[in-house]
């Protein structure tokens, strides 16, 4: 039996109040920079470019927890560029994920700008929810993403106190997106609707 499959892409830009080289150096360590993504734990580091690692996300009644490696596949100081691909498995056996990601670093005269291209798939329980509701989740862990990692910059720029410190992986709790996803269809919806019926006045005002 074929199991269900989704694929979500994201595209996001963000600023940060630090120089590149900064940011730079805290973006390309992975002990730092997994502590700001929600529900996900290092495990093991097997060299520089390939990592191991685990992921919980829960949907309602759902929860997965994905088992996975990580390849660092560029990382490239001179255009402070990185790309990285992710593949796992939910350890129930029953689904799976993978992900690749580019992420790209422009100087500003106040900051760093971050680009950000990101797709996953996923495969199994979490996939039935489809393609709105994962979109949903993975925008709101971007969201989580970037406001922990800019408030890891802004609190001493990856100290080493605190970074890569051992830590249980918190779930991400997406049932509360439900409601998110209904509001957002129902504006879109809303706002539908009345565009329909100011057309439909400024056809009979100039009729």
């Amino acid at each position: 039996m074929e199991q269900n499959k989704m694929e979500v892409k994201s595209d996001k830009n963000f600023e940060l109040n630090a120089d590149i080289d900064t940011v730079w150096n805290v973006l390309i360590n992975p002990e730092k920079v997994v502590t700001c993504v929600p529900g996900a734990e290092l495990t093991e580091t097997i060299d520089e470019n390939h990592l191991k690692g685990k992921v919980t996300i829960k949907i309602g009644p759902v929860t997965a927890k994905f088992n996975g490696d990580v390849e660092i596949e560029k990382r490239e100081i001179s255009n402070y560029e990185l790309a990285m691909t992710g593949k796992g498995s939910d350890i129930s056996g029953k689904g799976g994920a993978a992900m690749s990601m580019w992420l790209k670093l422009n100087a500003l005269e106040t900051g760093t700008e971050v680009c950000c291209r990101m797709t996953v798939s996923i495969t199994g329980r979490i996939a039935q929810f489809g393609a709105r509701m994962i979109e949903a989740v993975n925008n709101k862990m971007f969201e989580q993403f970037i406001s922990n990692f800019t408030n890891m910059m802004e609190q001493g720029n990856g100290d080493e106190s605190t970074a890569g410190r051992p830590r249980e992986a918190e779930p991400v709790k997406a049932a509360s997106l439900v409601g998110s996803v209904i509001v957002s269809e129902l504006k879109k919806n809303l706002t539908k609707k009345q565009n329909q019926n100011e057309r439909l006045l400024n056809s009979l005002k100039y009729s």
